[in-house]
């Protein structure tokens, strides 16, 4: 088949992913495990200083397109315009494709929309955007609402939706009421393999980093990933722990409040801001953490438990939704009630007082990723409902 993949259109978008971004590595992974079992792929994705328009990377067919400047909502709209002239452009060079699987349901509106063929569309539900009680907790409530109208309009356009896990199909059916066919449970994947661009050594922060006891943060640094109440539970983990560090890998707006938060509970000394990382240096940080420590309040399903999970790190989460389709507690991993001031620091410290309970997280957890996150496995689950809806599309 002859795919094409449509990734998010947002500042963060790059093709491969070099500092991360959960539907960036999912693009990527889908992309090369298709290629892998001889189809055809083109990726379509945002154009950074220095990258080629248009290139070929393990068999991917890679296709950057500019971007404007301005607020993402309006970015992404833009980008699902000009995305669809550079599907139309490259389906002159190469044939039709025979199916479009969009990682964004906001700038995949347009191509849905505009799309002169019939070709099946699908969608990849990773965003949240529509579980939001509150819209001002992340967008203007202008916005907000603007992007929740488009999401229902994308995926009631579209003839099949990926969510990631059985709770969050439920969220797409009771707020964008979507029949409950068009929406297919199929999780997120892993691949375990060396990014094609290679740093030439790791930083000498990180080398010294790796040599101490820490724990581990990946992620954007804004207000709903609960970084402000991790910043004050950790001056109590530290009163047990006193040795421990605190390593923040991301970039976002909380950054300078979280470093007034560290001088205000004088533990300053014990945070690392590494900002944005390459691919390659992450995964040594993951292999030497004590865990990686997730207290968003909300997520999906998040790439890097899956990527702590592959690394032998485990992870300490917030008990939402999301992550209790991920983790058993104290069998996969370990799950705090952030609602209980204290519970956070209690479940830290069993990492360091019960001797086998670490071993046997990484255990089950990497049993976990052979068996249900594979690349290889769920790519295998995507191809057949892109089967399913090829050939619907042709009866």
């Amino acid at each position: 088949m002859r795919i094409g993949i449509i990734s998010s259109g947002t500042k963060a978008d790059r093709i491969p992913p070099i500092y991360g971004g959960g539907i960036q590595k999912y693009s990527w992974n889908l992309a090369r495990e298709l290629n892998k079992l001889g189809h055809e792929v083109h990726v379509f994705t945002i154009l950074h200083p220095g990258e080629s328009r248009d290139e070929a990377l393990d068999g991917v067919f890679i296709h950057r397109i500019s971007r404007f400047l301005g607020m993402n909502v309006f970015n992404t709209i833009i980008f699902g315009l000009k995305a669809f002239f550079r599907i139309l452009h490259v389906q002159k060079k190469t044939g039709p494709f025979h199916i479009l699987h969009a990682q964004s349901r906001v700038s995949s509106l347009l191509i849905r929309y505009l799309f002169p063929y019939k070709i099946p569309f699908i969608i990849t539900a990773h965003n949240w955007d529509v579980l939001l009680t509150v819209p001002a907790a992340v967008l203007s409530r202008p916005t907000y609402f603007l992007v929740l109208f488009m999401e229902k309009l994308a995926c009631l356009k579209s003839d099949g939706v990926i969510s990631l896990t059985e709770f969050f199909k439920k969220i797409l059916l009771n707020r964008l009421k979507l029949p409950s066919s068009k929406v297919q449970v199929i999780p997120n994947m892993i691949t375990i393999r060396e990014s094609h661009k290679k740093p030439a050594d790791l930083q000498p922060i990180i080398k010294k980093i790796v040599s101490e006891s820490y724990l581990l943060y990946i992620g954007r640094l804004e207000k709903e990933k609960g970084l402000n109440f991790l910043i004050e539970k950790f001056k109590a983990i530290t009163n047990q722990q006193e040795n421990l560090k605190l390593v923040l890998i991301g970039r976002g707006s909380l950054e300078l409040e979280l470093k007034r938060l560290g001088k205000k509970f004088k533990i300053a000394d014990k945070l690392y801001f590494l900002g944005g990382l390459h691919e390659n240096q992450l995964r040594p940080l993951l292999k030497a953490a004590r865990a990686l420590i997730l207290p968003s309040h909300f997520e999906i399903m998040p790439t890097v438990i899956l990527e702590a999970w592959a690394a032998g790190c485990p992870v300490i989460a917030n008990n939402y939704q999301g992550v209790q389709a991920l983790i058993r507690h104290e069998s996969t991993g370990l799950i705090f009630q952030k609602d209980k001031g204290q519970h956070l620091p209690s479940v830290v410290q069993k990492l360091f007082t019960q001797k086998n309970l670490r071993d046997t997280i990484i255990k089950n957890a990497k049993a976990q990723i052979r068996s249900k996150y594979a690349s290889s496995q769920v790519v295998k689950q995507i191809i057949a409902m892109y089967r399913d809806l090829v050939n619907r599309c042709n009866q």
